[in-house]
């Protein structure tokens, strides 16, 4: 389709103004392992990250859930937190579930304050939160 009309509202940028990469990621297991390398999920970085998880996430076969390693994240804003959420309806169509690991104690208290601690499953750990959210046989 040409017309443009699938397009995002804005294009994204894959890398950050600096020419880091936005993500990094490996698959174990039915998991998606998102490490986010932005130091901040804010109104600036937020949404170009997420559609790069959202991309990947779609173009996984046999991917059901995802954890986001947020070792690195130093600050999240309104916008960082709406994109998680929305992250996490994506992941739901797929029966899948969201795990944040590794979040540092500023970005912990925020999850708490907002209550979507109660949301996502949040571990201190990458392998604590694939082991929380992958189902058990």
């Amino acid at each position: 389709d040409e017309s443009g009309a699938d397009a995002p509202a804005h294009p994204p940028r894959a890398r950050n103004l600096h020419g880091h990469k936005l993500i990094n990621h490996s698959s174990i297991g039915q998991t998606l392992v998102v490490t986010i390398v932005e130091r901040e999920l804010n109104i600036d970085t937020a949404a170009d990250v997420c559609y790069e998880i959202r991309e990947l996430y779609t173009h996984s076969a046999g991917t059901r859930h995802i954890v986001l390693d947020m070792e690195s994240i130093k600050f999240v804003d309104s916008a960082g937190l709406n994109q998680l959420v929305d992250l996490l309806g994506t992941v739901k169509k797929r029966h899948g579930r969201l795990g944040i690991a590794a979040a540092t104690q500023q970005v912990g208290v925020l999850f708490k304050l907002t209550r979507l601690e109660l949301v996502f499953t949040i571990r201190r750990s990458v392998i604590e939160a694939i082991d929380a959210i992958e189902p058990k046989d």
